[in-house]
């Protein structure tokens, strides 16, 4: 059989040695990728195989993806109608299955009541939050400032960690918090009891709500293979769902994944699933694609070495047969706006595929003037278009050249010091480095690019991740290169 499939392609791609091995895996497997290492193509190579060579029937096949976007990428590259979900869609069609009926909660009212609860709370608990975030403004301006918005957004990461983990109260490891920080947890869980209760009294369901009721569910159906991409980024309540579809049916479940891009940890994402695999399912087949099609192998090893300063990652050996002198460009500016014409101009003239990237979403708006346009995930300028996302929405993606904004040493520079915030990090049992998940995230953006990324940062305040790329930059090329 092996010696048949040597030529075994996806369209007109033929899979490499390290692809092939997913095909041959009769059991559980899980495979560990790297940034443009080709996961999508592998999964429709493994689905290719099981219809044409092992006579699996495409509604016994089900995949699912992280998405919407990457679920509707995976359907357009099949041949066959086969089964796409997201976990929320697959939740919805067991409930279907088993005549449970519900009504779906808008996903905005989580920070709705967070934000009116902030926005109406006591004089005693204004005085809690000013001191835990250490500022000393009055809690009227606060509630103006950009650190408003950052606290809510820790809330809200809060409960979502609690719930897509299934988390019990006694799992908080309480000894670890400090006296002012359990009294922020505390104000969480009021808020979370609000927000249970709204629920409760309108009969709503939340996305979460979907897949905790559906894996309660024992739910006959046809699916012999369980392939879920992404998995690097699920929860315990996926696993949960999973594990029930899988054992009560007998399913075989592969994922693929890479442990480097897992950035989805404010929704309750937990890479402890995904490097923990083999513990959940039995006989596990373990797989990692070597070779790489996106980036050079000079930002490979650039990237490698900086997001393995984590403690927790998976080591890996990738390889690329592109090669590029300076696969990353460092821009030291003091005005942004000039700065950002400046970049886009010149490599405007080199390419029209140039992809603009930053931490957060509204950092775009510091860069520009009145002589661009900013519509819709698209910044114009000088009669030419770019594509701008957050470097969570560009996962995924890639462009010929990456312009980084905002790589700056502040609050909400990057890294972003509020995702790194105690509330958080001391949830889990097992901690991570300082700025682990930032850290990933900053390997997915500078590893967009196929040809090189340019990293634009203030002068006088260059982030800590800055100083260190340079310093990797220079014992690996033996030199760093600025944009003049």
């Amino acid at each position: 059989m092996k010696n048949d499939l040597q030529n075994f392609q996806v369209g007109n791609y033929k899979l490499d040695e390290f692809q092939m091995q997913l095909l041959y895996s009769t059991h559980n497997a899980i495979v560990i990728a790297g940034a443009g290492a080709g996961k999508t193509l592998t999964i429709i190579g493994k689905i290719n195989y099981l219809i044409k060579y092992q006579n699996i029937l495409p509604n016994q096949i089900l995949v699912i993806s992280f998405t919407n976007a990457s679920v509707n990428d995976i359907k357009q590259k099949l041949n066959e109608e086969i089964d796409v979900f997201t976990f929320h869609k697959l939740a919805m069609k067991i409930l279907e299955l088993n005549n449970i009926n519900y009504k779906l909660c808008s996903s905005s009212l989580l920070s709705y009541i967070i934000q009116e609860y902030l926005n109406t709370c006591e004089i005693n608990i204004q005085k809690i939050i000013l001191k835990f975030l250490n500022l000393n403004m009055s809690y009227h301006n606060f509630i103006k400032s950009k650190y408003f918005n950052s606290f809510c957004n820790l809330i809200l990461t809060f409960i979502n960690l609690w719930k897509t983990n299934n988390l019990k109260f006694e799992d908080i490891p309480l000894k670890k918090y400090k006296s002012i920080e359990k009294k922020i947890l505390l104000l969480a869980f009021n808020i979370y009891n609000i927000y249970i209760k709204e629920k409760n009294s309108n009969r709503l369901y939340d996305f979460d709500d979907l897949i905790i009721k559906a894996s309660s569910i024992h739910t006959k159906c046809d699916y012999k293979y369980i392939i879920i991409d992404e998995f690097q980024d699920t929860s315990q309540i996926r696993l949960d769902l999973i594990k029930e579809l899988s054992t009560y049916n007998n399913s075989k479940v592969i994922v693929v994944g890479d442990d480097w891009q897992s950035i989805y940890k404010f929704s309750g994402c937990n890479l402890n699933i995904f490097l923990n695999f083999p513990q959940f399912f039995s006989n596990v087949n373990i797989i990692k694609l070597v070779n790489t099609y996106r980036n050079s192998q000079e930002l490979i090893n650039i990237a490698s070495k900086f997001v393995l300063k984590n403690t927790k990652q998976i080591s890996k050996i990738l390889i690329s047969s592109k090669h590029t002198k300076t696969p990353l460009l460092f821009m030291p500016i003091n005005d942004k706006i000039s700065s950002l014409k400046k970049v886009l101009t010149y490599y405007s003239s080199l390419s029209d595929d140039i992809m603009i990237l930053s931490r957060n979403n509204k950092d775009i708006l510091e860069y520009i003037d009145n002589t661009f346009k900013y519509d819709n995930n698209v910044i114009y300028y000088n009669n030419k278009s770019f594509k701008y996302y957050t470097v969570h929405k560009s996962k995924g993606l890639e462009s010929e050249y990456v312009i980084l904004l905002n790589c700056n040493n502040d609050y909400l520079g990057f890294p972003n010091k509020i995702e790194n915030n105690p509330l958080i990090d001391k949830l889990y049992k097992e901690n991570e480095i300082k700025y682990a998940e930032e850290r990933r995230l900053f390997y997915v953006a500078i590893t967009r690019c196929k040809v090189q990324t340019i990293l634009l940062y203030s002068k006088n305040n260059p982030s800590i991740f800055i100083k260190e790329i340079r310093r990797i930059v220079k014992k690996e090329l033996g030199k760093i290169v600025y944009f003049k």
